[in-house]
């Protein structure tokens, strides 16, 4: 226990007097106040981040109400006199901006005496929590400021309870950023290295609003860890440094506030273009390798996130394709993180090369899998693009000629079978007969029992199929009508089916409407099955783009132009009589208040005639405004049959442009989509999950066991680029020196299919017209 002095509390009483408690030695007259000039956010501009290091703008003096004591104070002694080596914010902050260490001389003995940290509210910014060590971190010249040594020298020698180093700011947006990551922002790896050596936390998490993704608005997501940050702006020294220094090392398997490592942060940064997979990919590797040297036993990548997903899967949830490509595509030639790759090259002949694939986290059989979140996470961008890529195409592909090619045609033929006996139980229906209608025992009485029977079972199983393919994906009502609209078709089909059949039972007629309903949408449905032949399957996807994207928004636009046209003309026509062709006959009276074509739904079936050509304009010239009512007339045709169905036939055609130029992909996808409809529904996984490839070992000095898929690849472009170039050696210096570009060959792209002879007999005659070349050249 510390001893009490002169009635004075001890060292360690008194620092944690000074951590609750702040000290003021300011005089009375200068006591802070809100300054009324001060920056308030303004209408619409809430949610905005604050700026937080501006030369057009100083630091908020608005402090929240805080209690401070004076240790200096002294009953009966009253001074106002200024303090000449008082240290205040505006002095301090302008001290650090020029990198001036001399300005900071009597810093140290001023704090001391008057018992003040540099983490004191009044040494911060207001709004942000800005620290003086932050403000001379974001004041950096050519990547020093020569401030920063000295006030973390000065921040120790005060025995600081709260260390400057680790103070991170405090608003909602910056919140949880530390000097450290300013550091790694600014480029500076001596500064972070200064930093960590003074105690700085490796693993502080800047978590505000500013570094969280989001919709919509400013942000910056880097994965809120210092060493995901470094490794998200390629700074692979400081990835390093932070890595294997001496006083407090990162790990790798941290995670942030969303459950993602570094890995992970990568993943969500990559855009696609070739610069930034550049870097991203080389990277991601460099990460995998220092983990490696680090801890042999950690894997990185089957770390997940609190979404349940590691970073492959990240890349295919978020269709970052170029990253996703690198990850299931990576193959590592060093013998030492040779267990690193998810490729294993097996042998090569000429152009072709046979390879075994990784099918950790790809292959259905697994939870969570590549291949469910391709072809069930509607909101997935680039889906089509990602399940053409090796091993995914040969993997689906293999999958679709073993087993789903089978079970996809039976399903199509007894689809086709219940639709057929369900059209024929419609038809030959006894419409005008009141249900429910008497069964003869006969051949044709059984045969009719037998049909009712099979597409009431029928309708039973596709309304539970569908039920646990809707719950099974989860979606929301966008996605759903976008990418499962087919199959809520065949829900609606099912449903009215089986109403139809209650009805039927209550000797309803009103059975009738929902059965025809119900076959009608039977036939449409049909068109689920196009997906399983590549010459038919992109109509459907095709149809299905072009009425949720297009026809929709035209019908929307349209509606609201026939409406508003028919009651004007309603209104305008409500009085006109009726028009009689005989002149001899009178006039119809009009039954009710309007009179012919002076219905609001008549005059809108009209108005649609007019609109596809059939409707005719001589309706309105018994009409009171007759003028008028032309001229409207002549401006609906104008609108709608001239202007939308023209924008609508121009909006079809580039959707069906944009859809054709990837065509054969977004088949597979529909494709891929079926394959797992059928290894999941509940009819054929009795027998248990099917799973694809081989287990076998790819370790060549040490066990490494792995689920593998074997694909044959014909790489004719890299292929032509290495054989393409014959280079001769020089007979001698000067023969050598004659044509400083070298002699050379270069093959145009071969012949696609061709064999290796021909390819081979391509080089001999142009490795003959090179030596008639050079000959003639030394000649």
């Amino acid at each position: 226990m510390d001893k009490f002095t002169n009635g004075q509390p001890g060292p360690a009483q008194r620092n944690r007097l000074i951590g609750l408690l702040e000290t003021d030695d300011s005089p009375q007259e200068e006591k802070p106040a809100p300054s009324k000039k001060e920056e308030r956010p303004g209408p619409g501009r809430k949610g905005e981040p604050q700026p937080l290091e501006t030369p057009y703008q100083k630091e908020s003096s608005d402090f929240a109400p805080k209690i401070k004591i004076n240790l200096n104070y002294r009953p009966g002694l009253v001074s106002n006199q200024k303090d000449p080596n008082r240290f205040d914010r505006e002095r301090l902050f302008s001290a650090v901006v020029r990198g001036s260490p001399q300005a900071l001389e009597g810093l140290l003995e001023y704090l001391r005496r008057n018992s003040k940290f540099l983490t004191n509210s009044e040494y911060t910014d207001a709004k942000t929590g800005k620290t003086c060590l932050m403000k001379a971190l974001l004041n950096l010249k050519n990547g020093r400021n020569d401030t920063i040594p000295v006030l973390l020298e000065i921040d120790q020698k005060t025995q600081n309870p709260r260390p400057l180093v680790n103070v991170s700011c405090s608003d909602c947006f910056y919140r949880g950023q530390t000097a450290l990551h300013i550091a790694i922002e600014k480029r500076s790896l001596e500064m972070v290295k200064l930093l960590v050596e003074n105690g700085a936390d490796v693993h502080a998490r800047a978590h505000g609003e500013f570094f969280r993704k989001k919709k919509e608005g400013v942000y910056f997501y880097f994965g809120e860890l210092p060493l995901s940050l470094a490794a998200c702006t390629n700074q692979l020294d400081v990835v390093d440094y932070l890595l294997n220094n001496p006083h407090q090392k990162a790990r790798l398997q941290e995670q942030d506030t969303q459950g993602n490592t570094v890995l992970h942060a990568l993943v969500m940064i990559a855009d696609d273009t070739e610069e930034n997979t550049k870097f991203v990919s080389s990277t991601y590797v460099e990460i995998l390798k220092a983990g490696v040297k680090l801890d042999p036993t950690c894997k990185l990548e089957e770390i997940v996130n609190y979404d349940g997903l590691n970073p492959l899967q990240l890349a295919a949830k978020t269709g970052k394709v170029e990253i996703f490509r690198h990850i299931i595509q990576r193959e590592i030639q060093e013998p030492p993180y040779r267990h690193l790759s998810r490729k294993f090259t097996e042998w090569t002949y000429g152009p072709i090369h046979v390879s075994l694939y990784d099918l950790s986290s790809l292959d259905s059989f697994e939870e969570n899998s590549v291949l469910e979140i391709l072809a069930y996470s509607s909101d997935t961008p680039n889906r089509y693009k990602m399940v053409v890529l090796e091993p995914l195409n040969k993997l689906l592909q293999q999958k679709w000629e073993t087993f789903a090619s089978k079970r996809f045609y039976f399903s199509f033929a007894c689809y086709l079978s219940f639709m057929i006996i369900f059209t024929a139980i419609a038809y030959y229906q006894p419409l005008r007969v009141k249900p429910s209608f008497p069964v003869e025992f006969t051949a044709g009485g059984f045969l009719w029992v037998s049909g009712l029977i099979i597409i009431l079972l029928g309708g039973i199983y596709l309304i539970f199929a569908q039920s646990l393919y809707l719950r099974r994906r989860r979606q929301s009502l966008k996605t759903m009508c976008s990418d499962s609209c087919i199959e809520i078709l065949i829900f609606i089909q099912a449903f009215s089916l089986l109403l139809s059949a209650v009805l039927y039972g209550a000797s309803s007629e009103n059975y009738v409407a929902v059965m025809v309903f119900s076959l009608l949408l039977g036939w449409v449905n049909t068109l689920y099955y196009t997906r399983g032949f590549q010459r038919t399957g992109i109509y459907s996807v095709m149809i299905q783009k072009t009425i949720m994207r297009d026809l929709l928004r035209f019908l929307l636009v349209y509606m609201i132009f026939l409406f508003g046209f028919a009651a004007a003309l309603v209104t305008l026509m409500g009085d006109a009589p009726s028009v009689s062709h005989n002149k001899s006959l009178a006039p119809l009276e009009s039954s009710g208040s309007h009179a012919m074509y002076g219905g609001l739904l008549s005059v809108s079936l009209e108005l649609f005639k007019i609109t596809i050509g059939m409707g005719d304009l001589d309706f309105q010239e018994h009409a009171r405004f007759r003028y008028f009512v032309m001229l409207l007339l002549l401006l609906f045709v104008i609108l709608t049959y001239i202007l939308l169905l023209n924008m609508l036939i121009a909006l079809m055609s580039e959707t069906v442009t944009d859809i054709s130029g990837y065509s054969k992909s977004v088949w597979k996808l529909q494709r891929a989509i079926a394959i797992l409809e059928i290894e999941k529904a509940w009819l054929w996984r009795q027998g248990g999950k099917r799973r694809s490839g081989c287990f076998m070992s790819v370790g060549l000095n040490k066990k490494d066991e792995r689920w593998c898929f074997r694909v044959e690849e014909i790489k004719w472009t890299d292929w032509a680029k290495d054989v393409g170039v014959l280079k001769e050696e020089p007979g001698s210096t000067n023969d050598s020196e004659l044509n400083p570009e070298g002699w050379f060959i270069h093959l145009e792209k071969p012949l696609q299919g061709a064999g290796l002879d021909v390819c081979l007999g391509q080089s001999l005659i142009f490795l003959m017209v090179s030596r008639t070349l050079q000959d003639l050249w030394r000649t």
